[in-house]
């Protein structure tokens, strides 16, 4: 039985790394803007997009046990506020599902494929979540709460890498162990060959500069450019301080708070809720965030006790 703490580090480690990271995502223009959103009224860290939808998949999926991808397009719609940092193709497609419009007329309005960018990888920390006690399903839940905004092949499977990183953390596999199984898991040769490249960085045990990790696994939008990035960071300061890895993405520039979301997700998956108590008081709705991941853990703790 996986222990609740584990749950809600996952959880609060996600919208930690994404609130801290947000005023060093993007360029200069970016970065003022987040100066004057990135605070509530009493001073906390807001959180971006990524922890929203994050928090729209948790109550989709407490509402209704499984994956209703209606529901969970109507949710994300809803949620929606220009100044959570949506980007310009999600917020088109969430605004078209609130004036009545299907997500599946939507998803592939702008890019024939689907858009690759790194939307639904962010937010596949807490789909992992859901299906634990149920791992069978757990490409298929990624894969259609992906779809809904992200369709193409490459987002799919770098939120399904994602997920599958922190079903495994939550278990308390070591690293080396994880990283092998994601190598001989991944489809897309791109992600084959970063995956191999990360796992050798990890066993050198080296410091790595960011330029090099930048050069090497990328720091962009897409998931080809962000989600392994994420892994190396995750499993670098796996047994490290949060803050230092946090400070680390943020260091790399680049899309920063989607980054820092995915590895601060896996590290809170590795390490459990108590060892961020420090943020408790300075990030933006956390104790949602961690009433939601309990009771995630309540219908994974009623799922194992009906199975045993």
């Amino acid at each position: 039985m996986i222990e609740k703490s584990k749950f809600v580090g996952c959880f609060k480690g996600l919208a930690i790394g994404d609130a801290l990271a947000a005023s060093y995502e993007g360029g200069p223009v970016e970065r003022l803007l987040w100066r004057f959103l990135g605070r509530t009224k009493t001073g906390q860290r807001r959180y971006t997009d990524d922890t929203q939808m994050s928090i729209d998949i948790a109550q989709s999926f407490l509402t209704h046990k499984h994956i209703d991808q209606t529901h969970l397009a109507h949710t994300f719609a809803h949620s929606y506020k220009w100044s959570r940092g949506y980007g310009p193709s999600a917020a088109s497609l969430l605004k078209g599902i609130k004036n009545g419009q299907s997500w599946e007329s939507l998803n592939r309005k702008k890019f024939a494929q689907g858009s690759m960018g790194n939307g639904a990888a962010m937010r596949a920390p807490i789909a992992a979540l859901c299906c634990l006690g149920c791992e069978e399903s757990l490409n298929e839940y990624v894969h259609k709460s992906a779809e809904i905004t992200h369709a193409h092949p490459l987002a799919i499977e770098g939120a399904q890498l994602i997920a599958k990183a922190t079903h495994l953390s939550m278990r308390g596999v070591e690293t080396i162990g994880i990283l092998q199984t994601l190598c001989a898991s991944a489809v897309d040769p791109v992600y084959q060959l970063k995956l191999r490249k990360c796992l050798d960085y990890i066993v050198d045990a080296k410091a790595h500069s960011s330029a090099l990790i930048k050069n090497e696994f990328g720091n962009g939008m897409l998931a080809t450019e962000s989600c392994i990035t994420a892994l190396y960071f995750a499993f670098t300061y796996r047994r490290q301080s949060f803050s230092d890895m946090v400070q680390a993405i943020c260091d790399l520039g680049g899309d920063a708070d989607t980054i820092a979301a995915m590895a601060g997700a896996i590290w809170g998956a590795c390490n459990g809720g108590l060892s961020m108590i420090e943020y408790d008081n300075r990030i933006e709705d956390l104790t949602l965030v961690e009433q939601l991941a309990g009771q995630i853990y309540l219908h994974y703790q009623e799922r194992i006790e009906s199975i045993n």
